[in-house]
């Protein structure tokens, strides 16, 4: 038996198909049952499993071409007078992302805070606010940054949020591989039925969820996806 955590939003749905077991929880918290071997394989921010040395299923990701509808950055003010930043605390490749965006591509040296993403978004203290997952699809009067959107415009190259990783050297690697592999082609498969069945736990339409599964979403870790890894990997360490 392998002990699987996966996050619980919309975009993960199609690795899970067949899968039994799947411990659901917010990417932090996935990251602390793997590395206390609580856990053989969990889908983890890219910036933990390039930290850390993970290994990672080939050619499984999940990732965005350019706009991703689900990671935002809303700000009350202009973008060039942001001054405070409230991060998600669930979301550290997100939170990476925010910063490299705002520090290299608009040249701002914002203070960051962490905040509850389950508590509503409140711009009393801060000038612009992370949203992450199911939570950026309920709708505000807010203003945002699409922050897929402007990672492809800045680089070029797309962007790489989450990887299937586990311990370097596992006993169990070749069937983690095998049976997340295999997930993800029966997955990808039956994107209609997922985003029909999602659609109705998230208050959405069936064709915005086959949407965002199959445009603002891709599942593939291919060359031009590995190469904006790489490029993350750079920014965030001159971020650190």
């Amino acid at each position: 038996m392998i002990r699987i955590g996966c996050v619980p939003y919309l975009n993960a749905k199609p690795l899970l198909e067949g899968l039994d077991g799947v411990l659901l929880l917010p990417p932090a918290d996935l990251v602390g049952r793997l590395v206390a071997q609580q856990l053989d394989v969990a889908l983890l921010p890219a910036i933990e499993v390039l930290r850390r040395g993970l290994s990672y299923v080939p050619g499984i990701a999940i990732a965005s071409p350019g706009k991703t509808d689900s990671v935002r950055l809303h700000h009350a003010v202009p973008v060039a007078e942001i001054r405070r930043v409230a991060l998600d605390r669930n979301s550290r490749t997100s939170n990476m992302l925010t910063r490299i965006l705002l520090e290299k591509r608009h040249g701002l040296r914002p203070t960051y805070v962490l905040r509850d993403p389950t508590k509503r978004l409140d711009f009393k203290a801060v000038d612009a606010v992370v949203t992450i997952g199911d939570t950026s699809f309920r709708p505000g009067k807010t203003p945002f940054l699409d922050l897929g959107s402007e990672w492809k415009s800045f680089t070029g190259k797309p962007f790489v949020y989450a990887l299937w990783a586990y311990r370097p050297g596992h006993p169990k690697a070749r069937e983690i591989v095998r049976r997340l592999t295999a997930a993800k082609k029966r997955g990808t498969a039956a994107i209609p039925a997922i985003a029909k069945r999602e659609a109705a736990r998230l208050k959405l339409t069936p064709a915005y969820c086959r949407k965002y599964l199959t445009k603002a979403i891709t599942f593939d870790l291919g060359r031009a996806e590995r190469a904006g890894l790489t490029l993350f990997g750079k920014y965030a360490d001159d971020c650190s």
